[in-house]
């Protein structure tokens, strides 16, 4: 099967207002060292920014949230086609 390119589009009138009740739901607080930062070599730690933009997040979560329902459901299937014998002697 051909790769398969799935998008939505937000109306630029309803950007703002999806972004919020996403961030909402999904707030974009993971965080990396400050790639900026000069080391002053006294032992403190480079401060954190933000990994993401709130943009780059949500296609970062979505991905993240597809991916995890993809492997739930594959999980559940696995599951579901497992066979084993119940043993009803398995006590005297």
């Amino acid at each position: 099967m051909a790769d398969q390119i799935i998008s939505y589009k937000v109306p630029s009138l309803k950007v703002d207002k999806a972004l919020q009740g996403f961030l909402r739901l999904y707030p974009n607080n993971e965080t990396k060292p400050d790639p900026k930062w000069v080391d002053p070599k006294d032992g403190t730690e480079a401060p954190q920014v933000a990994k993401y933009t709130d943009a780059q997040w949500f296609k970062e979560k979505v991905k993240r949230l597809i991916a995890r329902d993809i492997n739930r459901g594959l999980q559940m299937i696995a599951k579901e086609q497992t066979e084993f014998s119940v043993d009803d002697e398995v006590l005297e």
